[in-house]
């Protein structure tokens, strides 16, 4: 699995490329009939280019940004085994953004009968299975016949569109022509061996465990001075990613070709996503475009005395944003209200439980002549959740960030005051 394009189109840079290696910190300073040469301009483009990939590593970090999914195809006629990568973009560990412009593949059916198979290692056994044997006479396990192979995406800068160029006397034939444009293009291949995890110019957060709390630990981090940033502009280092991982094994004595054992683990990859999509999930509504329905929530609680037919009884309202569906409001446990008596809280009896215009009116059989602390109870979970006309199940209080599709218990609690 390598760049479609051809060697004769393209030819990879070394060291040449017009961002690296140099200073990103120093920039052309122009004036009035100044002689530019191309070792302005090469600074011109290293300022830029440099900077924005630094601003990319340490700022924003590394993995897949979109797309670059890895799958496995059965073929027929023959039988063989192909690997595909859709199109994406990801930025490495140094800042650099690699982008696969199509769909590209790689007939792994012969895999088996090449050099590279020997340097594949099997995968890791279970911690269950660790010391178990197996079926040997000796009572060794039998040899594993898989082999895992990890699929790994890397940045590559190719040399493209030779021009004619103006050429000392003398001078070979083949200095006649120069390639006037850098195209930043990738390379994907199999490799024995993930990438480091995690890179060695990225710093992980998650691995510290002193100093307590997390403002302590990512000052710590900020403060670490083991990561030396002339690496993101001192050459064109080596910054692969790790896209996928398979395991393969042989087919056939002798073997005939390889075959896919299991599935194509694409979650091994390192994310990341954009800043508005941490947003979303973060505070659990979508920011980016205009607001959707609001979620089915409650929001707002009452107590009043009865009168009429429900004199001497108590008239909790729950407000909510979305009109209650009355089966799921008839189960006893969807809602329930509870009342403090200074001692402990008790279940009063609830004569009648209805809906209302955008909420649910809770009878108790009691009449409060004090004051009285009270809650409500709202099932949003389980087999006694509230659920509105549209199905949707209760997502707590409003002002709670609840993953759409999901529910939540809500408690509302108030005070009622008879002489208010």
């Amino acid at each position: 699995m390598s760049t479609p394009l051809t060697a004769e189109t393209f030819t990879p840079l070394t060291d040449s490329d017009p961002a690296t290696p140099g200073d990103p910190f120093t920039r052309l300073r122009y004036h009035y009939g100044q002689l530019l040469g191309a070792e302005d301009f090469e600074t011109e483009q290293r300022y830029f280019l440099l900077r924005s990939r630094l601003r990319n590593a340490l700022l924003h970090g590394m993995g897949a940004v979109w797309g670059l999914e890895v799958r496995a195809e059965e073929t027929t006629d023959p039988a063989g085994l192909r690997l595909t990568c859709e199109p994406g973009l990801a930025i490495d560990a140094l800042g650099r953004e690699v982008y696969v412009p199509q769909r590209v593949c790689l007939d792994v059916t012969g895999l088996a009968a090449t050099p590279f198979w020997a340097d594949l290692a099997p995968p890791p056994a279970p911690v269950a299975e660790v010391g178990d044997g197996g079926d040997g006479d000796d009572g060794e396990p039998p040899p594993e016949p898989r082999r895992r192979v990890h699929v790994v995406l890397s940045y590559r800068a190719c040399l493209s569109a030779p021009v004619p160029a103006v050429t000392p006397p003398c001078s070979d034939s083949d200095a006649a022509l120069v390639h006037s444009r850098v195209l930043d293009s990738y390379r994907i291949c199999l490799q024995a061996e993930a990438p480091p995890d995690p890179a060695t110019t990225q710093r992980d957060v998650t691995r510290l465990q002193t100093p307590p709390g997390p403002r302590g630990r990512l000052l710590d981090l900020i403060l670490d001075p083991g990561l030396d940033l002339a690496r993101f502009w001192a050459g064109a280092d080596e910054a692969p990613l790790l896209l996928a991982v398979l395991d393969l094994e042989p087919v056939g004595n002798p073997v005939e070709r390889v075959q896919l054992s299991g599935v194509v683990d694409n979650g091994v990859r390192a994310l990341l996503p954009s800043v508005q999509a941490v947003a979303d999930l973060a505070l659990g509504v979508r920011l980016d475009g205009a607001p959707g329905a609001p979620a089915f929530q409650a929001l707002g609680l009452s107590a009043a005395a009865g009168s009429g037919a429900d004199a001497g009884r108590m008239l909790v309202t729950v407000g909510t944003t979305a009109a209650v569906a009355q089966a799921s409001l008839d189960d006893p446990q969807s809602a329930r209200v509870l009342r403090w008596d200074g001692a402990g809280w008790q279940e009063p009896t609830l004569v009648r439980r209805e809906v209302v215009p955008i909420g649910i009116l809770l009878v108790v059989d009691e009449d409060w002549t004090a004051v009285t602390p009270y809650q409500v109870l709202l099932a949003g979970t389980g087999p006694h959740a509230l659920l509105d006309t549209q199905g949707r199940l209760l997502a707590g209080v409003v002002g709670e960030a609840v993953p759409p599709g999901s529910g939540r218990d809500a408690c509302l609690s108030a005070s009622f005051n008879p002489a208010a």
